[in-house]
């Protein structure tokens, strides 16, 4: 018995001398993992010629890689090309921002960028030229102010970055140096390059993970050079842009697209290079396109579950290219859409989740083409349509579930189009040229 007891003891301390060991063994290969010589643990940020210690530092260490951020901010001159000429990784941002360089040769050893890759207010720059290594950015590539900046030569070996942001660039002329370029995981975005005409450059791309915003370009005529694009996963929008007039491009870009918006494109004509578009899952909204004719190229869609807005289309005669749109889950606003006689092209619209409004339609007569709707679930407003004699059109109507107010329609007298609705809430009808109460409405004195 003494014995057995003495073995238990023998194999007890046996053991907790091993798992001892094992612990040590563990915590002490973590501690030598944990930290890589190369790296320079923490960001870099140059804002004078006077605090060059990090860079000294980095230097010194004869380190590759910034554990940080890299922030260049100095309009002073130095001479960066001699601390970093080990560099070849940086695991945050890189910000370029006022530096006099006319290249980013000094950067020429770097291989990756595990941030955004961004210059601003760079007087000199007028591409990336100099990064002759780099071939990844794992973010995105922003381009800011810069007042002389033409093209993104230099960027040749990245085939794919988060996003695409150049803003304010005067003398852009092209995309230019990302034609190797496949994708895009997130939102490309153009805004105020008064030079640039058109994307030339991004022939490689075939897929925008984003949004794809272009935005007060004055002389921006075409989405020429997204020859191979064949998905945007977010949404278009397409603002002031006055020499824009056509979406031809697009029409290989299949069913991913999720909302529409054009405001103040005043070439455009229809809506043709949008017709691989089954549903908008954000909606559409198209103002102040004044040659806006039609809606062609949108016959595809068959459901829009968001806002449907059309708003100062001059031109606009019909809704005839949204034909097949069975739903609209959200609101749907007509305004100041001058050439329109009726609400024709609505041939298949069932329901209206929100609400409608129509108004100030100078040429609105009646509402002949909607008379498939029979559900609003919104509020339903009809004001200010100079023109509007009667509500025909609206005849299949049968519940409203909110409230209705028709008022300012000078010569408005004929409502017997919705005697037999269903409302739900409160009826202001007033200031039209016969102003019947919801009751007189119902019971048959509906027009005059």
């Amino acid at each position: 018995m003494r014995n057995n007891r003495l073995l238990f003891i023998a194999f007890a301390i046996v053991v907790t001398y091993f798992l001892g060991s094992c612990k040590k063994s563990s915590s002490s290969s973590d501690s030598t993992t944990s930290t890589d010589p190369n790296v320079f643990s923490g960001s870099i940020s140059i804002y004078s010629s006077g605090n060059d210690t990090a860079m000294q530092r980095f230097l010194d260490g004869k380190y590759t890689t910034i554990g940080g951020n890299l922030t260049l901010a100095t309009s002073e001159a130095i001479d960066y090309s001699k601390y970093f000429v080990n560099l070849k990784r940086i695991t945050g941002n890189v910000l370029l921002y006022k530096i006099p360089n006319k290249n980013l040769s000094f950067l020429s050893t770097l291989r990756s960028v595990q941030g955004n890759l961004q210059i601003s207010s760079c007087p000199e720059l007028i591409s990336f030229t100099g990064l002759s290594s780099l071939d990844t950015i794992t973010s995105s590539v922003i381009v800011d102010k810069n007042p002389k900046f033409k093209n993104f030569a230099g960027l040749e070996q990245v085939l794919q970055v988060t996003g695409i942001t150049a803003n304010d660039n005067p003398l852009l002329e092209s995309f230019s140096g990302l034609h190797n370029m496949t994708t895009t995981l997130g939102t490309i975005t153009i805004r105020q390059n008064t030079n640039l005409t058109s994307l030339i450059g991004l022939t490689a791309l075939t897929s925008i993970g984003g949004d794809l915003i272009i935005e007060g370009n004055p002389n921006f005529q075409g989405l020429t050079g997204l020859a191979n694009l064949t998905e945007i996963k977010g949404e278009i929008t397409l603002t002031s842009l006055p020499q824009l007039s056509s979406l031809a491009n697009l029409i290989p870009v299949n069913d991913t697209i999720t909302g529409i918006s054009l405001f103040d494109c005043n070439k455009i004509t229809n809506l043709q290079g949008l017709n691989n578009i089954p549903c908008l899952r954000k909606g559409i909204s198209i103002v102040s396109c004044t040659s806006l004719e039609s809606l062609s190229g949108l016959g595809k869609i068959d459901t829009i579950r968001g806002v449907a807005e059309f708003s100062k289309l001059q031109s606009l005669k019909s809704f005839d290219g949204l034909n097949n749109v069975k739903y609209i889950t959200k609101d749907v606003r007509i305004a100041e859409c001058n050439s329109l006689s009726g609400i024709q092209g609505f041939n298949s619209l069932d329901s209206i989740g929100g609400g409608f409004a129509v108004q100030d339609n100078a040429g609105l007569i009646n509402f002949n083409g909607f008379s498939k709707v029979k559900v609003i679930k919104g509020k339903i407003e009809i004001v200010e349509n100079e023109s509007l004699s009667s509500l025909d059109g609206l005849d299949n109507l049968k519940n409203a579930r909110s409230t209705l107010d028709i008022y300012y329609n000078p010569k408005l007298s004929g409502y017997c189009a919705i005697k037999a609705l269903k409302l739900t809430g409160l009826a202001y009808i007033n200031l039209n040229k016969f102003s019947p109460s919801w009751s007189q409405i119902q019971a048959g004195d509906c027009s005059r």
